[in-house]
């Protein structure tokens, strides 16, 4: 299983990557997304829920995944190095070396985002002052203080996260390295790839850490390459190996999204930040974990 998801990771990263390196090396000033996202191993992750609702705290199992601890909205204001691992196979289990150091052969950064609001379920360890760490693989194309330097484009978003050490234990899979264990309790793992962020006030939501079909699919509008051709969402595939999940048919945290195979919507348009927190906290508000009750 595990090599065969690093063959398809591969795959894509090679086919993302030749695409952002266009747009990155373009770009005179690359955004802070920009940075972090060229060169990384991305994928369109694992077709585990049919709709943003299927993330949202409370949302039931659907045998195959399992619902974020927390949905807030937050700002990022720095990143921070985090840990580094000697090999990239796995990283639960590998040997754990220094960030800096040439031995490491994947290195994941925090971001440290300033909680502005916890919409619904709830933070745990590692929610300090305010803020929370989220943990995201720094390319090895990009230095930490490339990053640092363009944190200011980073902006605010949406996020659906989980505390990491706690999320382990919930997957039955709890993490026993002294190490390893102390860095998952001070630090939060994205749900579902679930970080949906407006770059600039006003702007449409984009989802960094998505390929931009899966986003498109989740959030309801038609997905448009860089040639400015509408192309089909994903639909899953199943196998053996990778046996499709039954969908919930709970209805789309967006109003014109559609399950996994369903009708294309027409708009090529992202919602806007505020337009999505609403959608949201109505899907948390069907599952009692809304923070703010009012707002239900």
């Amino acid at each position: 299983m595990k090599n065969r998801f690093a063959v398809i990771l591969t795959l894509v990263a090679a086919i993302a990557t030749g695409t952002l390196a266009g747009t990155f090396l373009n770009s005179p000033d690359p955004s802070f997304w920009q940075r972090l996202r060229y060169g990384v191993s991305m994928s369109d992750g694992d077709y585990l829920f049919d709709s943003v609702a299927d993330i949202v705290p409370g949302a039931p199992d659907s045998g195959a995944f399992k619902a974020a601890g927390a949905l807030v909205q937050g700002t990022v204001v720095d990143i921070e190095p985090g840990i580094a691992f000697a090999s990239d196979d796995s990283a639960i289990g590998s040997t754990v070396v220094p960030y800096d150091s040439e031995d490491a052969a994947m290195r994941y950064a925090g971001l440290v985002v300033r909680v502005d609001k916890v919409l619904a379920g709830r933070l745990g360890q590692g929610y300090t002052d305010g803020k929370i760490r989220i943990q995201v693989e720094q390319p090895v194309t990009t230095t930490l203080a490339e990053l640092k330097d363009s944190i200011a484009t980073a902006g605010t978003g949406l996020m659906f996260v989980h505390n990491l050490a706690e999320r382990q234990q919930v997957l039955g899979r709890p993490i026993t390295d002294p190490t390893q264990l102390a860095y998952a309790q001070s630090v939060y793992t994205p749900i579902g790839e679930g970080l949906f962020v407006e770059e600039s006030a006003g702007s449409p939501v984009m989802a960094p850490l998505m390929d931009g079909q899966r986003a498109a699919q989740l959030l309801g509008y038609t997905y448009v390459s860089e040639d400015g051709e509408a192309e089909p969402s994903p639909s899953p595939t199943c196998d053996d190996i990778d046996p499709c999940y039954t969908p919930t048919s709970k209805p789309s945290a967006t109003a014109t999204s559609v399950p996994a195979g369903g009708t294309e919507p027409a708009n090529t348009t992202p919602p806007s930040l505020t337009a999505l927190r609403t959608t949201l906290v109505a899907a948390a508000c069907a599952e009692g974990t809304a923070v703010d009750s009012s707002s239900c």
